[in-house]
């Protein structure tokens, strides 16, 4: 049973709301005072929060820019309440950090039970750690991006993926390295996630990254590559390619990105051209626009 807040001053609309979660099994809790929200929100740490984007005392923007902001908040999926065929408004609320919304009239409610299943699914998911690495996967890392950006955060995201003979061992050791790094090069505000292999995306404050990229293909290349290290990664003939990691970079300084989807998608293309070297490589996107 999952715990739904719902924030909204028209107490027949939650009344309405409250019975189309009845049959789903879930508590549906209501907080009517927009002034404060806030406060009890953070008593009662629920799993999702549905938000009226226009209260009396505080609007559902700021309201959910707070909790995107908030340590023991930032995490809780937002569901925004609209007026209908205001695209504009709905924009802007998922720029302040919104995972979804409802337009009122209210859809149906098989309609409304599907959207908050999909997002409790993906804050479960969210929750996931690989059982290798014990580092969270991809819903994680995107959910992660999403709230930087919401926070109007300078950020840069590092796809990095090891190649070498033996698979199964490089991924303990390059999950090692990027702790290792990151301490080394003092960089304390770093978000990794494991997509699985050797592949790994770690999203960190924009003026650190050069640093810590530099500092990683270092000891990749004379940790790992050519010592071995624990997992003996030599390559044994000189029929095997040499093991590298490649590095593609996306980040904030030039281009806004209004999604975690638009930032994988250029940090992709990046990457492409990262494992086009035949040595370990970090290719930077330093596009200004979208081409």
């Amino acid at each position: 049973m999952s715990r739904i807040v719902v924030v909204d001053d028209e107490k027949s609309f939650c009344e309405v709301f409250r019975e189309k979660l009845a049959t789903s099994g879930h508590e549906c809790f209501f907080i009517s005072d927009g002034g404060r929200a806030f406060v009890e929100l953070k008593k009662a740490r629920p799993d999702l929060v549905v938000l009226d984007l226009m209260m009396s005392e505080v609007s559902g923007f700021r309201l959910c820019r707070m909790i995107r902001r908030d340590p023991l908040l930032y995490t809780i999926p937002i569901m925004v309440l609209a007026v209908a065929d205001d695209e504009t408004e709905v924009m802007h609320c998922m720029e302040q950090g919104a995972d979804d919304f409802l337009m009122k009239p209210m859809a149906a409610a098989q309609d409304v039970i599907r959207k908050i299943q999909r997002l409790l699914i993906l804050r479960e998911e969210a929750a996931k750690r690989n059982p290798v690495t014990g580092m969270y996967g991809m819903e994680a890392v995107k959910r992660e991006i999403n709230h930087k950006l919401a926070r109007g955060e300078a950020i840069a995201a590092c796809y990095i993926e090891a190649a070498s003979p033996n698979g199964s061992e490089v991924v303990r050791d390059v999950a090692q390295l990027i702790s290792t790094v990151a301490e080394e090069t003092q960089v304390y505000e770093i978000f990794t996630g494991h997509l699985g292999g050797a592949h790994f995306v770690v999203v960190l404050n924009l003026d650190k990254y050069e640093r810590f990229c530099k500092q990683l293909i270092q000891k990749f290349d004379s940790d790992i590559a050519r010592s071995g290290g624990r997992g003996n990664l030599l390559a044994q003939g000189a029929t095997q390619p040499a093991p590298k990691v490649s590095v593609g970079v996306a980040h904030n300084q030039h281009r806004k990105y209004r999604s975690a989807d638009r930032m994988f998608q250029v940090l992709s293309e990046v990457h492409r051209k990262a494992r086009e070297s035949a040595t370990s490589s970090c290719f930077v996107d330093r596009r200004r626009v979208d081409r």
